[in-house]
């Protein structure tokens, strides 16, 4: 059932041309990954093609630039790993979730999120 929601989600989504930003996307290991780096990290869960999705790019990759070495800044795309995307409660494209540096969830938004506002999130959770 998941994986047909993710699919009518992803639907809606398909009439961007797929994203070519600055932000690497990570398989199911790379996230794993990303979790136990020992950095925070910035996933947006979502697809290529998502409008929302690749509307976000350009933030992503300022956010990814701005914090280097500090923060993981990836995508990855539900679509292509329901499982994993489900494991991780994510029910609507984008999802951007912020984990710590000990790979606990701190924070989490649903759809687009204009760079203010995560920047404001972040320095609530302590990533400044």
């Amino acid at each position: 059932m998941f994986a047909t929601r993710v699919g009518v989600l992803a639907c809606l989504c398909f009439l961007a041309l797929p994203a070519q930003g600055p932000v690497p996307s990570l398989d199911p290991s790379g996230l794993n990954q990303a979790l136990v780096c020992k950095s925070w990290a910035i996933i947006e869960f979502g697809g290529p093609t998502c409008v929302p999705c690749v509307k976000m790019q350009p933030i992503l990759g300022e956010l990814q630039q701005k914090f280097g070495n500090r923060a993981q800044v990836r995508n990855f795309y539900v679509t292509q790993y329901a499982k994993e995307a489900q494991a991780h409660k994510i029910m609507v494209m984008p999802t951007q979730v912020v984990f710590d540096p000990s790979g606990k969830e701190v924070t989490r938004h649903i759809g687009y999120w204009p760079k203010d506002e995560f920047l404001a999130a972040l320095a609530k959770v302590g990533l400044k």
